[in-house]
């Protein structure tokens, strides 16, 4: 089942493409639009939480705001395209009624865009890591499969919570509380041995978790993840994945239904 719609979205995989460009240029057409969804926000995020907990929690960390960035670039591609796919279909159903395409598109499409932002924002701030810690140019491969299999995980999510959304309208409201949640146990922040070892078991069900441990390893402290944090961030990747396929493949009659 998931073979045969890998090889639809293979025939279709240049519309997949202009359809992921075509929003892109659409967030850049305004140039402040795009700069501040890729390097702005996550630049003003980074300076209050910097702010909180270096001047009034009195945190002593080297190079806190480079912590920060590692994690709070990795989180805004997760919120932004998770928010954006979940209403893909919904903002684009005359596309579905107009043109006979495999409905995935919608929001396969949709997180393609992001990540295609949120590489833009790498090429900006990677060189800035790259002069404090010059090491990490040797960890760029395994930063690159990073990327890829936190793609795979959004295009998951994208599919399973899109065909939701269509039949669940409040999961649009529900999702920006589900997401505000998340992002307060999730270690953008703060390392995970603040937590009490009672609560750690909160981070076993957080997709993120292991993904923005794995970023921080990476880029701040410039050493290769530990081997359970690559086994986490390939398990969720590949379950969010077939999950997504298996929801919406079972579902998707019923959405021209319900738009």
């Amino acid at each position: 089942m998931i073979q045969n719609r890998l090889k639809a979205l293979f025939l279709y995989r240049h519309t997949l493409w202009d359809m992921a460009i075509s929003q892109l240029k659409a967030r850049y057409a305004s140039s402040f639009s795009g700069v501040y969804s890729s390097l702005i926000s996550p630049f003003l995020i980074m300076s209050v939480i910097t702010f909180v907990f270096t001047c009034v929690f009195k945190v002593e960390m080297h190079n806190f705001p480079l912590f920060i960035f590692s994690g709070i670039i990795p989180w805004m591609f997760f919120s932004n395209a998770l928010t954006e796919s979940s209403s893909s279909i919904l903002n684009q159903q005359n596309i579905l009624r107009q043109f006979n395409l495999p409905r995935e598109i919608l929001p396969l499409s949709s997180v393609l865009a992001h990540f295609l932002n949120f590489l833009i924002g790498w090429v900006v701030l990677f060189p800035v890591f790259l002069f404090f810690n010059p090491e990490i140019f040797f960890l760029l491969p395994v930063l690159c499969i990073v990327l890829l299999l936190h793609l795979v995980l959004l295009l998951g999510l994208g599919l399973l919570l899109s065909v939701l959304t269509v039949l669940f309208r409040d999961i649009v409201y529900l999702l920006t509380v589900a997401l505000m949640f998340l992002f307060w146990i999730t270690p953008v922040f703060y390392s995970t041995a603040v937590m009490p070892a009672q609560y750690r078991w909160v981070f076993d069900f957080n997709p993120m978790v292991p993904f923005i441990l794995s970023y921080q390893k990476i880029l701040y402290y410039g050493v290769i993840p530990e081997a359970v944090l690559l086994v986490g961030v390939f398990c969720w990747s590949v379950m969010s994945v077939i999950l997504g396929f298996i929801v919406f493949s079972r579902l998707e009659n019923k959405i021209l239904k319900n738009i």
